[in-house]
């Protein structure tokens, strides 16, 4: 894995070697318009699919548009909000950071059968709550060059990420000996005939690490204010931990005096590992920068 960010890396570096200059250019009020050396940088990025399909729905009486539909992301992370900036370590070079964090909480209930009463509008709940976590940091160089407004940008950058979930299932009716295999909602795992039916999963959770390297253009549309879009070429190693599902299940031959018990069992995977490349948001993504 090393090899693989070293390599990536090297690449930006070595493009870097041959830079030319980024010169400054000023307003007709003589107001410099490019970042100098020592200025920070906050970004905002949008995804234009889902920003010009919300401007298409405006004319066509979509009555599903939402404007929360047009993410705001890095470049290459999952299409939710980000928060990234830069510092100009140079006219010509800047530190690049990101960080992306997303999580939830969730439940949601369903009404069922009782199966322990003789009446058809007699309910009961089943409940199912899943809490899920994904974060990701970058961090790299970056490189700029030209001498109008429009300047390419390219460099490389190495990423982190940790992605983790669980489900739990709360069911209405309960297991005993006169009820083996009780009704449930048709959201709920499928029953297994070997374990029983399942009462939590837990996903193993993924750790990846990775390089990257990109190239794009900024346009600045006023002093230290610029509109850009970039693509990469990015790989990713990851690895997974251990899953566990646990189930419970009646048993009726337990000679407990009470007909049987309910029994619990766990089952885990192995976990696995994977690698995987490509090149990420090709002209699908559009940032703002501010320079102060």
């Amino acid at each position: 894995m090393k090899k693989i960010l070293t390599i990536a890396l090297a690449v930006g570096f070595g493009v870097a070697a041959s830079a030319q200059s980024n010169e400054q250019i000023q307003n007709k009020k003589g107001v410099d318009i490019m970042p100098v050396s020592g200025e920070y940088a906050i970004g905002l990025g949008t995804n234009v699919g889902t920003l010009t399909g919300f401007v298409g729905n405006l004319f066509n009486n979509n009555t599903n548009n939402n404007i929360g539909n047009t993410y705001l992301s890095n470049p290459l992370f999952a299409p939710s909000i980000s928060i990234y900036g830069k510092y100009m370590m140079s006219d010509n070079q800047a530190m690049r950071v990101s960080f992306f964090n997303s999580g939830g909480d969730f439940t949601n209930s369903y009404e069922v059968y009782d199966d322990r009463a003789n009446d058809p509008d007699s309910l009961v709940t089943d409940k199912i709550r899943t809490n899920n976590s994904t974060t990701y940091v970058s961090a790299g160089l970056e490189w700029r060059r030209g001498k109008t407004r429009l300047r390419g940008v390219y460099g490389a950058e190495v990423m982190l990420s940790w992605v983790n979930s669980h489900s739990h299932y709360t069911y209405g009716n309960d297991l005993a000996f006169d009820n083996i295999t009780p009704t449930d909602h048709a959201f709920m795992p499928a029953y297994n005939a070997q374990h029983g039916r399942t009462i939590e999963i837990r996903n193993g959770a993924t750790f990846g690490v990775g390089a990257r390297a990109f190239a794009g253009v900024e346009y600045f549309i006023a002093p230290k204010i610029c509109i850009g879009t970039e693509f990469g070429f990015n790989l990713m190693f990851s690895k997974t931990g251990k899953d566990k599902r646990t189930y419970e299940k009646f048993d009726p031959f337990y000679d407990n005096g009470a007909g049987g018990i309910v029994t619990y069992k766990d089952e885990t995977s192995l976990g696995g590992w994977n690698i995987q490349s490509g090149i990420d948001n090709f002209n699908s993504q559009l940032y703002f920068h501010f320079y102060f």
